[in-house]
């Protein structure tokens, strides 16, 4: 309509007008949790959700229950070792690992000074750390969802750890570079538990990521 000086004027929208039609489109997606806030991400589609490994961990327990029996066997019931003492007649008498200490104090044997320090004390602390480290890392790629696909990168020290371990008894096995001594079962079990360690470490199992 026109008013009297000749300017448009533009009739309101009656109060019953309809909104404009929505177009159609995809439903709006719900945002994911915010930073610090719990809550995992639901798998991809097509991609398998990652399962708790029951077998092999209940085998890895099993073996590293085995050698916890073996060290402790070794390290304090079995004989570590046969010795000689001097005048030597070659009449070896086995010694467990708790008296060796003693008896390397009162004679020369030539033993370096690794395998001393390892006779004196140093080897159950060593397997003790290895096992703890091994088991650990057994039961943390096992239980955490997020290791279940790709372990992380500290297994690889697990592993390099325990055959440290094993190279570090062959080092210090009571017959090298010794006159007096000769190794005994308590040995062999000690070097045969570190060798399971190396087994038991979960890094064989690795998986890449999808992309």
């Amino acid at each position: 309509m026109v008013d009297g000086r000749q300017q448009p004027q533009l009739d309101p929208l009656p109060d019953d007008a309809a909104p404009p039609p929505v177009q159609p489109g995809p439903p709006p997606v719900p945002p994911g949790p915010l930073p610090g806030m719990s809550g995992a991400p639901a798998p991809a589609p097509g991609q398998p959700s990652a399962k708790l490994p029951v077998g092999s961990l209940v085998v890895r327990c099993l073996v590293l229950g085995i050698v916890a029996v073996l060290l402790v066997l070794g390290f304090l019931a079995l004989p570590y070792a046969a010795v000689d003492s001097p005048p030597r007649d070659f009449n070896y008498a086995p010694v467990r690992y708790l008296e060796l200490g003693a008896w390397l104090n009162v004679y020369d044997t030539k033993m370096s000074v690794w395998g001393r320090a390892y006779s004196q004390g140093l080897g159950p602390l060593i397997a003790l750390v290895v096992w703890a480290a091994v088991a650990g890392t057994a039961l943390l790629v096992a239980l955490v969802p997020r290791y279940r696909t790709r372990e992380p990168w500290w297994t690889v020290l697990a592993f390099a750890l325990a055959v440290a371990a094993v190279f570090g008894a062959m080092v210090a096995s009571p017959s090298n570079d010794t006159i007096l001594l000769r190794s005994a079962a308590g040995y062999l079990t000690v070097l045969a538990a570190h060798t399971l360690l190396v087994f038991t470490c979960p890094l064989k199992s690795r998986r890449r990521r999808p992309r």
